[in-house]
């Protein structure tokens, strides 16, 4: 059935030739997963997902995107790019089992952009079943593959328009003329991305300088709240048709967790469910555990701000509730809020660190009353009432409880840990822990056929940002990382001649000099 449909697909004569073609060499990919990395970015995955690793270098841009080689019975090859339009039926023969068709353009622009054309494909359309959001695993690595696509092209843009453009102090071309340098291309350095680039480092140590500035104007953050997708939510699973999986659906996860993101947002911002607010920032991140979650940094108007002890607990709580009195709460707190277990119960978890206790310093230790802390959370009140319930295979207590609002867990039903900021020692460690940047991988490409006995770690092993179908499918919807309120303009200050200028690196330094940069 699938070669008679296929047959009157125009490029499936390329894929019958491969018949006659030995297959390339098998690699296999290693990733490693030492203790001594930043287990922040680069953890273990611990989900079973179809993820894409883009390479990065420090000295350009990542190169260009791999071409699809085809290979005719005569030994001749074909690449076709990332940017053909016969990429995508070729890369994927049975979601195009035409080859891919023209479609009409129904506004009044000819062209439209890459990204919105994949919006496009991607969306629910009750009156035609989408081919791509029926495909199951296939349309993970589809949106990963398409948003790489996506990317490559704007750095490749990035990397024709600004090849040339270089960029130094003025003081730098002053000294680079006295020396009788006249060669623009000969000094400086050159820019590679632009701080507009979303994600970039550029970007991320603005946002992070400028997330600084509201803790410098309207004082320490009072409540940093992370809220994580829940898959089982009832607004996904409806959606799912027979036999369909939620992690098949990226789509729908994206969306939905959207939906709950905003609707947490206009509680705490517009309803003021913690109390008036002065500032706040908050940052989307997907990490290898296939669920999206956000970081929320929200700092209190001087009227609400939480500055006693004795008041932490009409906020959070750190207890197993009382599964008579509230049931519901206690389900959801078994389900969601339960750490562990770990240490000696489970000594392989990933939270465990290489000296074998828990990355979070869990279980807790007893407290009758929540106290101030030093550090940067508050010690909470975690009573010693002899109840213990059965998690995962294991008796836990309230040591293991991660802190909670009961309100809020009940209102959205997912892992949605809130903390009460209780130190100043805490701002820079929280803003720069939400502007931490991209989940990354380190890995290396092994010859199956022919294992390497010995593996140099240092030289072999490459950094690469890893990619997962929902971080994919959210960039391909253009739903916002990141926000902040109010906004900050930033203002260059700088040392007489010590600002940063740029130049063609075809341009004359004695002329760059003759115009008036001031």
């Amino acid at each position: 059935m699938l070669i008679h449909l296929l047959s009157k697909n125009r490029y499936s004569i390329f894929f019958r030739s491969l018949r006659d073609v030995k297959a390339n060499e098998k690699r296999t990919i290693i990733l490693r997963t030492h203790f001594e990395l930043d287990q922040r970015l680069y953890n273990t995955p611990t989900s079973s997902q179809i993820a894409g690793i883009l390479l990065e270098q420090t000295s350009d841009p990542p190169t260009k995107g791999p071409p699809i080689v085809i290979y005719s019975s005569s030994g001749q090859s074909y690449k076709i790019q990332h940017y053909y339009g016969c990429y995508d039926p070729l890369q994927y023969p049975l979601l195009f089992p035409y080859g891919g068709k023209k479609h009409k353009i129904k506004n009044k622009k000819k062209t439209v952009s890459c990204i919105e054309y994949y919006c496009y494909k991607l969306q629910i359309r009750l009156a035609k079943n989408s081919i791509l959001l029926k495909s199951g695993r296939l349309l993970q690595q589809f949106v990963v593959d398409m948003y790489i696509k996506i990317e490559t092209g704007k750095l490749d843009f990035y990397r024709k328009e600004q090849k040339k453009i270089r960029a130094d102090l003025y003081q730098g071309v002053v000294d680079s003329v006295a020396l009788g340098e006249r060669n623009a291309s000969k000094i400086g350095k050159r820019i590679i991305l632009p701080a507009g680039f979303i994600g970039n480092p550029r970007d991320l140590r603005k946002r992070y300088l400028d997330a600084m500035s509201l803790g410098q104007r309207y004082g320490k953050p009072d409540i940093f709240l992370t809220i994580t997708c829940n898959p089982a939510w009832s607004e996904i699973v409806s959606e799912l048709g027979i036999n369909e999986i939620v992690q098949n659906r990226p789509d729908l996860t994206c969306r939905i967790f959207r939906a709950k993101l905003i609707e947490l947002k206009d509680l705490i911002i517009k309803k003021k469910f913690f109390g008036p607010v002065a500032a706040f920032a908050y940052v989307v991140e997907f990490q290898k555990r296939d669920l999206s979650h956000a970081h929320f940094l929200i700092i209190l108007k001087e009227s609400s701000k939480i500055t006693f002890a004795e008041s932490y607990d009409e906020y959070v709580a750190a207890e197993i509730p009382d599964a008579k009195k509230h049931s519901l709460l206690f389900d959801l707190v078994l389900k969601h809020m339960m750490h562990g277990p770990y240490g000696e119960k489970n000594p392989k978890n990933v939270c465990m660190s290489k000296k074998g206790y828990c990355k979070s310093r869990y279980p807790k230790s007893y407290c009758e009353y929540t106290i101030q802390a030093e550090d940067s959370y508050p010690i909470y009140r975690r009573r010693n009432n002899q109840i213990q319930v059965k998690v995962r295979k294991s008796m836990l207590d309230n040591r293991w409880v991660v802190p909670y609002n009961p309100y809020l867990l009940c209102r959205f039903d997912c892992h949605l840990n809130v903390e009460v900021c209780s130190s100043i020692c805490s701002v820079k460690y929280l803003y720069k822990y939400i502007y931490k940047g991209h989940d990354k991988i380190a890995f290396n490409l092994v010859d199956t056929e022919k294992p390497e006995l010995f593996v140099d770690e240092i030289k072999q092993f490459q950094t690469g940002r890893w990619i997962s179908p929902p971080e994919a499918m959210w960039r391909i919807y253009a739903f916002i990382l990141n926000e902040m309120q109010p906004s900050v303009t930033t203002l260059q200050v700088h040392l007489p001649h010590k600002h940063a200028i740029t130049f063609q690196e075809s341009q004359d330094l004695q002329k760059i000099l003759s115009f008036d940069f001031y």
